[in-house]
């Protein structure tokens, strides 16, 4: 009898030693899992494909002519600000050509320039630049260089490169020959699509809606279409 109730306490006491096992390993968290550990995972933050708003870039495509005041004043107050501040939220791109018109004679092709053939010069040093810089942001600063004293296109040319350290020749050798001409109707084929009314003429996601908006305050119109959380230039007072 006394070995039968020794057999029952121990068993119960076994039983009871497993309860409470089996709920303190209830009490202690899964490991997480990940594809990416310890530094791997700064890495996987940092990869394009986990940021959405570097997925879904806003396309800029800025419509616009080497003298236009207009032009000028939309690079300076505009898009050189936003670019500085934004442009890993944008994919911009340059379109240097506006009110002007093409036509081709004997395989060649001829322009004819709101503000005179010194425009449409400048609209292919311009064409000439963005290609052969290769880079939007640098692009970008250089265009606006150049504009604010474009009247002058090789000397805005010179200036400009010797201010931020390029080669100024490959632009010019390109502006002066064939290769030139052809970016600069590529530019014009790109610009009649939409047949602008007014230069410049900015789409945003391919809509060219809102136009004066746009106009005025460049950088709230980019912000509307961030998505959230915003990032703090968008949330500065204007």
């Amino acid at each position: 009898m006394a070995f039968y109730l020794c057999t029952r306490y121990r068993l119960i006491v076994l039983l009871m030693l497993i309860l409470i096992m089996w709920q303190i390993m209830r009490l202690i968290p899964d490991k997480p899992t990940s594809l990416t550990s310890g530094a791997d995972n700064i890495v996987a933050l940092e990869d394009d494909k986990y940021n959405k708003h570097k997925q879904d870039k806003i396309k800029v495509r800025v419509y616009y002519e080497a003298l236009c005041p207009d032009s000028k004043h939309f690079f300076i107050k505009h898009l050189s600000p936003v670019a500085e501040k934004l442009l890993e939220f944008v994919d911009v791109a340059l379109v240097p050509y506006g009110k002007a018109s093409t036509k081709v004679e004997n395989g060649k092709y001829y322009f004819m320039c709101q503000h005179g053939e010194e425009e449409c010069y400048a609209n292919k040093i311009h064409s000439c630049s963005i290609e052969t810089l290769g880079n939007i942001s640098l692009s970008i600063k250089f265009t606006e260089c150049m504009i604010m004293d474009n009247m002058d296109a090789d000397g805005a040319l010179e200036r400009c490169a010797n201010q931020m350290k390029i080669d100024p020749k490959p632009i010019t050798e390109c502006a002066l020959n064939e290769h030139g001409s052809a970016l600069l109707k590529k530019h014009g084929d790109d610009t009649n699509i939409i047949k602008p009314t007014f230069i410049p003429t900015i789409t945003l996601n391919g809509s060219r809606g809102n136009q004066p908006a746009i106009l005025k305050n460049f950088l709230l119109e980019i912000c509307k279409l961030i998505d959230m959380p915003l990032p703090p230039p968008c949330l500065q007072k204007k």
